[in-house]
């Protein structure tokens, strides 16, 4: 895990743009499922198994809960109050869910492995705006979350009015603390003129490696796409899983870029057993 939270900033971050991406946009529920595999591989080695506990939730939720309000499809389950609960409609919302827990889970991965400094790094130099804001919004998720719970310890907010109110004056606070922030920075000259960095990244042998996988497999799952590879239809009627040259090539592409993260946890941990 080390490996990880030590990666180069360009490599951590390109993956999970690549990642992300491609989990995002895409209609496949095999590359759906793939991203659903690795993060939730990724959320338990890395000590966050619970949270990867989301993915089958939302995946479940989304299913029972799209029949609703869609009725599109040919085959028919059952009705509920004259209105057809289809297969297609299942499928959709299943899929759909998985997709929306994977990247809310590789966003986690994300906050986990692609900290702040690492922002900075990227985008320091040539957009120090965009660095402080990142970096910025990156701290404040946290930090909103702990204060608001101190704000509701402090005040004792039981009824739904005194929580609304609690968390009405922690954003308040935090405004006021961001706005010093700015203040602060702006006094001292940030983003007025060309700064000066250290960094404790180094771009050796195993990074170039790293980036090397990382655009060949992304490259190969965007170029089998285009071609046409994971095409998947849900309606008027769910269309077959094809196997395809192009679909396979996805498939391994894409499922391989996605297991990236876990292959190094565990080559870690071997290593760390060889020693012992």
């Amino acid at each position: 895990m080390r490996s990880l939270e030590r990666a180069h900033p360009l490599v951590s971050f390109l993956y999970l743009v690549a990642v992300m991406g491609m989990t995002v946009f895409t209609r496949s529920p095999v590359l759906a499922v793939q991203s659903a595999v690795g993060a939730s591989l990724l959320l338990m080695l890395s000590g966050s198994g619970r949270l990867a506990l989301m993915i089958p939730i939302f995946a479940a939720a989304s299913a029972l809960t799209n029949p609703i309000f869609s009725h599109n499809g040919v085959t028919v389950l059952f009705f509920v109050n004259d209105l057809p609960v289809t297969a297609e409609a299942v499928v959709y919302g299943a899929v759909f869910g998985t997709v929306l827990a994977a990247a809310c889970a590789w966003g986690i991965c994300a906050v986990r492995f692609v900290t702040s400094d690492k922002y900075i790094w990227l985008f320091g130099r040539i957009l120090p705006s965009a660095g402080l804001v990142l970096s910025c919004a990156l701290r404040f998720l946290p930090l909103l979350t702990r204060r608001a719970r101190s704000f509701a310890a402090v005040q004792g907010a039981a009824t739904l009015k005194q929580q609304l109110h609690t968390f009405s004056a922690c954003v308040g606070y935090s405004a006021e603390l961001a706005m010093s922030s700015a203040d602060s920075m702006n006094a001292r000259g940030y983003g007025s003129a060309v700064r000066t960095s250290y960094s404790v990244y180094s771009f050796g042998r195993r990074e170039c490696i790293a980036l090397a996988a990382v655009i060949l497999l992304s490259v190969a799952a965007v170029v089998m796409t285009v071609l046409g590879g994971g095409e998947f239809f849900y309606y008027p009627a769910l269309s077959e899983l094809k196997t395809r040259p192009a679909d396979i090539a996805l498939y391994i592409s894409f499922g391989a870029l996605t297991l990236l993260p876990t292959a190094v946890i565990l080559r870690e941990k071997m290593k760390i057993l060889n020693i012992e």
